[in-house]
Parts: C-alpha cells; sequence; structure tokens
C-alpha cells in the first residue's frame, strides 16, 4: 500500500500544477499574436481556451480522486493504530518485522567487557610524615589523592548448551596501588602498578549437573572481602584482608554444585600468593602444593555458611649448618570461616573468623630447635548494613587481630593484637557511580602508628571520600 505522505506529496503537486495552468492561460492568450496570419487570431485564441478548459477540468478530477483515496488511507492507518493498540499480538508482529537494533552487548554474544575506577581522597588526622596511614595498602597514601585501582575485565562463563559453549575464559587486568601490593606479595613479582589479577580458562564438564574446572590464576576464595572496592560494603579493606589470608593464587580449581543450598569447591595451587613454587624462595615462600577444600551451605534465602580450609608446606627458615644453608620447611595451615544473615531487605550482617597455624620458630645455633612459642594467628571481623533505599546505605565493621609471633608482619610487640572499627556510608549517584564517605579508629597494643615526623601512637584516625565508577557491556544500549 502506498504510505499517506507520498500521496499527499502527489496531490500537492497536482495542485501547484493546476495553479500554473491557470495563471499560464490568459498570458498565452495574449502574447500568442503570429503576425503571418492575422485573420486567423480569434480562431486560435479560442481553440487555445477550450483545451485549457479541459485541461482544468481533468486536472479537477484527478485531485478529487487523490483526496478521497488520501482520506481512506488514513482511516486504515488509524485503524491498524486502534488494532494495535487493543490486540498486542498484531503490535508484537509489526515490532517483529522492525529490522533487530544493533548493541554493543549483542556484538559480543556471550563475552562481557566490563570494569571499574576507583579514587580516593584520605586524610589522617596523625599527619605522618610518609603520608601513609597503617593496616592500609590498597588506600595508604593519606592526605593526597591517590589511585585505588582502575581494572578492564573481559569474562565468557560456560554453559551447557553446546559443546563449545562449555568452555570459557576470564581475564582481569589492573593498574594502581592495589596492584603494586598484589605484584609485591608474589614471589615472581616487582611491585609494578601494573599487573594481571586473574587469568585463567573454564571448562563445565559434564558431569552431574556439570563439574566447573578453572586452571590458570584467580583471587582466593578466603575472607568476607575482595579487591574490588565497590564489592564490599565498606570503601578501607580490614586487618584480616591484609593480614591473615592470601590474595591469590595459580592452579586448578573445581566447583560442584550438589543443590540450590549446597556447593562443594576444592583447588591445588602452587601456594599462598606464588605464582610458581621455588625452593630459593624467601621464609614463608610455598615449597609444595598447597591443597584447599570449601563447602557453602544455603539452607535458605536469609542465611549463608561458608568454611573453608587450606594448607601446604612453606619454608620457615634456612639455617647455616655444617658450613652451608639449607632450607626447613612446615605446612602452613588457615581455616576461615563466614556466617551472613540477611534477615529483610533493609539489613544485612555477616561474621568471619580466620586461624592459621602451624610454621614453627627456630632457633640455629649449630642445630635448630623450635623456638615456643609455636607460630599462630587469629582474628575476627563483625559486619551490619543498613540499606536506607535503593541509592544508600550505612555499614559498621569491627575487628580484632592477633599475630603474637609477628608472622603476618602486622605488630612487632609482646601482645601483638590490633582493633579496628570504621563506619562508611554509600550512595549510588548514578546506576554507574558510587560515592563512599567513611570514618576509620584503628588502635593497637603497641606505639606502631606514626605520628608527624619522629612520634609513634597507639592509635589513628582517617577520613576518607572514595569515587568508583564502574560499567559493563551488558547494560550497553
Amino acid at each position: 500500500m502506498t504510505p499517506v505522505w507520498k500521496r499527499t506529496s502527489r496531490l500537492a503537486t497536482v495542485i501547484l500544477a493546476v495553479g500554473f495552468a491557470v495563471a499560464l492561460a490568459p498570458a498565452s492568450r495574449a502574447e500568442d499574436k503570429p503576425s503571418a496570419q492575422p485573420a486567423a487570431q480569434p480562431a486560435a485564441a479560442s481553440s487555445s481556451a477550450a483545451e485549457t478548459q479541459q485541461r482544468l477540468a481533468e486536472l479537477e478530477k484527478e485531485v478529487s480522486a487523490l483526496v478521497q483515496e488520501i482520506a481512506t488511507l488514513k482511516e486504515s492507518d488509524a485503524a491498524g493504530m486502534k488494532t494495535a493498540a487493543y490486540h498486542p499480538d498484531a503490535a508484537q508482529a509489526s515490532a517483529a518485522a522492525a529490522p533487530e537494533k544493533v548493541t554493543l552487548a549483542g556484538l559480543l554474544g556471550s563475552t562481557t567487557i566490563s570494569g571499574f575506577v576507583d579514587t580516593y581522597y584520605g586524610y589522617n588526622y596523625n599527619h605522618p610524615f610518609d603520608n601513609n596511614s597503617g593496616f592500609r595498602f590498597f588506600d595508604q597514601k593519606t592526605n593526597t589523592f591517590g589511585l585505588n585501582m582502575a581494572e578492564m575485565i573481559v569474562d565468557k562463563a560456560p554453559d551447557a548448551m553446546s559443546t563449545e559453549g562449555r568452555f570459557g575464559y576470564h581475564v582481569a587486568a589492573g593498574y594502581g596501588q592495589a596492584a603494586s601490593v598484589v605484584n609485591g606479595s608474589d614471589i615472581a613479582g616487582d611491585g609494578s602498578a601494573f599487573y594481571v589479577k586473574e587469568a585463567y580458562g573454564s571448562y563445565l564438564a559434564p558431569i552431574g549437573k556439570g563439574l566447573k574446572i578453572d586452571v590458570g590464576k584467580f583471587v582466593t576464595p578466603m575472607g568476607n572481602e575482595v579487591i574490588e572496592t565497590n564489592a564490599n560494603w565498606n570503601y578501607s579493606r580490614g586487618l584480616l584482608f591484609y593480614y591473615a589470608i592470601p590474595y591469590f593464587h595459580f592452579g586448578a580449581r573445581a566447583t560442584y554444585t550438589f543443590n540450590p543450598k549446597w556447593t562443594l569447591t576444592a583447588l591445588v595451587v602452587n601456594g599462598w600468593n606464588n605464582s610458581f613454587i621455588s625452593h630459593e624462595g624467601g621464609t614463608g615462600q610455598s615449597s609444595g602444593l598447597t591443597y584447599h577444600g570449601q563447602l557453602a551451605w544455603t539452607p535458605n534465602a536469609k542465611w549463608s555458611v561458608t568454611s573453608m580450609y587450606m594448607a601446604g608446606p612453606v619454608i620457615d627458615a634456612y639455617p647455616y649448618v655444617s658450613g652451608k644453608y639449607s632450607a626447613i620447611t612446615d605446612w602452613k595451615q588457615l581455616s576461615d570461616t563466614i556466617i551472613a544473615y540477611t534477615p529483610n531487605s533493609k539489613w544485612a550482617f555477616a561474621i568471619d573468623g580466620d586461624y592459621g597455624f602451624g610454621p614453627k620458630n627456630y632457633s640455629c645455633e649449630g642445630s635448630c630447635v623450635v623456638s615456643p612459642p609455636k607460630i599462630k594467628w587469629w582474628g575476627a571481623a563483625g559486619y551490619a548494613k543498613y540499606n536506607f533505599n535503593a541509592k544508600s546505605n550505612f555499614a559498621v565493621r569491627y575487628e580484632y587481630y592477633g599475630d603474637p609471633a609477628g608472622y603476618t608482619g602486622l605488630v612487632f610487640g609482646d601482645s601483638g593484637h590490633a582493633q579496628e572499627v570504621t563506619g562508611t556510608y554509600s550512595y549510588n549517584l548514578t546506576s554507574g557511580l558510587l560515592v563512599r564517605g567513611e570514618y576509620r579508629y584503628d588502635f593497637a597494643s603497641d606505639p606502631i602508628f606514626l605520628k608527624g615526623l619522629y612520634g609513634a601512637v597507639k592509635e589513628q584516625n582517617t577520613a576518607t571520600l572514595g569515587l568508583v565508577y564502574s560499567f559493563s557491556s551488558a547494560n550497553a544500549k
């Protein structure tokens, strides 16, 4: 069917032609005066007038027909719109006939590209001369602006829809202070501000309901907090995150979900923050494969319990015996349990407990003997969050951490313990921009916080304003 606008355009052309014909008809009669045949002038004028009248009559008929056709088309379009309004199936059929809109998500298919930029301004009331806050690493710089981390993630989750679809991958690379810290913890790291946080391939094996196998580098499943700021309740990371557990592992991981309530995960990795195993590494470095088991139980929508255990050999000492150095290894072990409770849409709670043990203190003078006490470290953290609405919430965290032997590098004192209390207000300014204001109070058993140029105190007060902008191709229009 010819569109209404085309018919209207044709009508306008015809009317314009009629106008020109009427306007030019008298002029033609006045100017048409051949000098060679003056006697024939009345007959020629009469003939021209008759032709013009006939043409005008034909144009009037055509205009009348076009007007009638346009009116019919308008009535048809109005009926079509009414039908679409009262018959959704007809509207859907019409929409289906239209060409599909091209989007970034459609071009990428099952692959997503996402990331975030995390910046902050920190203020320390002790005004440390080196502008570094104690117990902090990712947001250590204070009284200055800082880049916590910028990260880009490429991800394709495996699925069981096809043989090729069972393969997936995940790569996350970042830059910033957090990257430098994680790099520095690796035996192969150089403290660079650029790092590859994760890089692994995945395969969903057709075993039972699907056994997911990952091989490569991935972050540790230990702990209630993660490397990405916007995935935590607070802006800063806690004591347990920095000291009690590793950052990442390199190896293999297998996960099987029996049902919505039970999930079992097993890992065989190179150790704690080890890209590879080296028998020439420093004290505390892995000297063999580390084994890890994790069991997650979700009895209902309100409760979840995750219990984890890992153990593996590490180098504990390099004694000089009989004219040479030799490495002594012992097993380092760690258990971690997280209990989460969400009673309703407003409140959420969590507790996290860590207990590490195994390595020994060695005293080597000619021969090596164990020097008590045996190394142990432990800690507990409690979290609470209240949602004011969909855009804002307030979270509180309290932690206690003990490391009397100073094995994890926290405190070098007799009692060796530290505590902290943190309050964080979060506001989602837009769907992609998160703003966080935080106040934190740290206190320790020993004066380890720098104050001014040379002073050392047991307490530290800090305030932080953080901005996290995140994006994902899955949300691209």
